[in-house]
């Protein structure tokens, strides 16, 4: 069982939709399932068309779509829709792995909207992850520069068969603030300001997590170092201190005094940092890498996530964002 959430340091031409989930009827391979969407958009611009690109690869709207075996969407039908309002499918431009929706363009409402797809055909790998990348547009057809975007993401599973009225469950949630309980979250990007080659950038996000899996739980983390075009701030492979005047980019999950910031880990859950971002004034951004686990069932734990970056004098001027994705796996 998988969660998803992403958190993103974002360019000023596009926002990220909040409040953003997909709640699946059926997680069986192969199985023909209803796909439930929801999301808020983060302004009033012109909206005329919304696209759900399943893809099984990445996250990433930069990086190329490898449509998930077995998926078949053409099939599906638009049952229901809130919020923003008066779409259909446009079969002429949605493929196996993409639904595009259209409407007369019109400006957007901040407000939750939802699409509810039926007659989806789930892919037919057993344990594997898909992610479906949304994105906006003014135009009619999805085509053009997109305005918003967003991502989630799902998971097929075998099919499960308990004796007993205790249901398996992973609970995560991840935001820059979250209840220890995950019963409230808020916010999902991080403004570093302007970079200094003098003093370090720094700022916070947080997740928790619980699982009655009696293997545990495991939390990854997925993504880039900080980029802007082709400039990049260099991600540190092993634990680093802060120094300013060179190209650093490392996260830990301690509370820090060079720099600032973060927090010790809470909760009455088993779960603990993995070593490398478990050493405080230490930082590490390695993408793939496993950053908390527990080999019990657990209750829920917060961990606190610092971000340090710095730049060197050289730096290039540029506008520099990341999107980082945080897993959490639990194998029952």
């Amino acid at each position: 069982m998988l969660i998803y959430w992403a958190l993103s340091s974002l360019p000023v031409s596009a926002l990220q939709l909040t409040s953003r989930f997909i709640e699946i009827s059926s997680a069986t391979p192969s199985a023909t399932a209803n796909h439930n969407f929801q999301f808020t958009l983060p302004s009033t611009t012109t909206l005329g068309s919304i696209v759900f690109y399943y893809c099984e690869n990445s996250a990433l709207l930069q990086h190329p779509c490898t449509p998930p075996p077995g998926l078949d969407v053409l099939s599906a039908a638009l049952s229901a829709q809130t919020g923003n309002t008066g779409f259909s499918i446009d079969v002429a431009n949605s493929t196996a792995n993409k639904i595009v929706l259209t409407r007369t363009p019109a400006a957007g409402a901040i407000i939750a909207s939802t699409y509810n797809f039926s007659g989806i055909i789930n892919p037919s790998t057993a344990g594997s992850t898909e992610f479906v990348r949304i994105t906006t547009y003014p135009t009619i057809d999805g085509s053009g520069p997109y305005t918003d975007n967003g991502t989630v993401a799902f998971a097929t599973i075998p099919t499960l068969n308990v004796g007993a009225s205790v249901p398996p469950f992973l609970s995560m949630c991840a935001a820059i603030s979250v209840a220890i309980d995950c019963s409230s979250a808020s916010g999902s990007s991080i403004d570093f300001g302007n970079f200094s080659a003098s003093s370090p950038r720094s700022a916070t996000s947080q997740f928790a997590i619980a699982s009655n899996s009696v293997t545990g739980h495991v939390v990854y983390t997925l993504g880039t170092t900080m980029t802007s075009g082709n400039n990049t701030i260099t991600p540190l492979s092993f634990p680093t201190a802060n120094f300013p005047g060179n190209s650093q980019f490392g996260i830990n999950l301690r509370d820090n005094s060079s720099p600032n910031v973060g927090g010790e880990p809470d909760g009455s859950g088993t779960a603990i940092p993995t070593p490398d971002y478990n050493l405080a004034n230490l930082f590490t951004f390695i993408s793939g890498d496993l950053i908390a686990s527990s080999n019990l069932p657990s209750d829920y734990n917060r961990m606190t996530i610092s971000y340090m970056a710095n730049i060197n004098a050289s730096q290039p001027v540029g506008v520099y964002s990341t999107t980082i994705t945080y897993l959490g796996v639990a194998q029952f």
